[in-house]
């Protein structure tokens, strides 16, 4: 059995995307796999009922998901967590995330827990934040990145971070958000390797609509053929 903590350098960096793709991986390789999400706001109204936007995106890729079990809070005001749950007058208790983990590893193979935002983002107003949660976890880390221009110095710090904390990181994946200069992008990679002495285990091309690679098993092939799961440092 093996899980990993999904997080990114910053929000927007693509990290349910790549759970989703980690998770469409995993099931190719016959695991029972569930994309976890602990705490998501921004939640959708979908008739009445709050959705949650990344669990539909899981979806796509183990069309047999549990709703249920891929959330532990959901918010509707698009904002860090701590103040999402203060509006909606809810505390986030990290041993309910804890034990819906537990309760998880029992049942799959591999749980990908993907994180809100960043390393640094806080779950309540006393401070405890995300870092402190993969901490209590005990899962090693793997981190998305933008692949382009600025990425070298937000790996690095996250890195850092995680180490700092006594974290184990897996691995690095780029994300390729728009349409970037390669040059720059495969020089990116390779300071991110020397400087973290931690393996890009893949970069993510550039998707237009994600819903297509889902959609087409030999574009899926295609996007994951890029990935060096071999190299996971676990």
């Amino acid at each position: 059995m093996s899980s990993y903590f999904i997080t990114g350098t910053d929000t927007d960096v693509g990290k349910t995307v790549i759970t989703a793709l980690l998770a469409a991986y995993f099931r190719k390789q016959q695991k029972q796999v569930l994309p976890y999400k602990p705490v998501q706001s921004g939640g959708i109204d979908v008739a009445g009922n709050l959705v949650a936007p990344d669990v539909e995106l899981y979806q796509l890729a183990i069309p047999t998901l549990n709703e249920g079990e891929a959330n532990t809070y959901l918010f509707k005001m698009p904002s860090s967590p701590h103040l999402a749950a203060k509006e909606e007058k809810v505390e986030i208790l990290p041993m309910k995330i804890i034990d819906h983990f537990k309760m998880l590893e029992q049942k799959y193979d591999t749980v990908l827990v993907e994180g809100a935002g960043g390393l640094i983002v806080p779950l309540q107003e006393t401070g405890y934040c995300m870092l402190q949660l993969i901490q209590e976890l005990s899962i090693p880390v793997i981190l998305v990145a933008r692949a382009g221009v600025g990425t070298i110095n937000h790996t690095v710090l996250s890195v850092m971070a995680l180490r700092a904390a006594g974290i184990e990181v897996a691995g690095i994946i780029l994300n390729r958000l728009g349409l970037e200069d390669l040059k720059v992008e495969q020089d990116n990679k390779k300071m991110i390797e020397l400087l973290t002495e931690i393996p890009v285990i893949g970069t993510v091309p550039y998707l237009d609509k994600i819903e297509d690679v889902f959609r087409n098993s030999k574009l899926l092939d295609k996007v994951l053929a890029s990935f060096q799961f071999e190299r996971l440092r676990i």
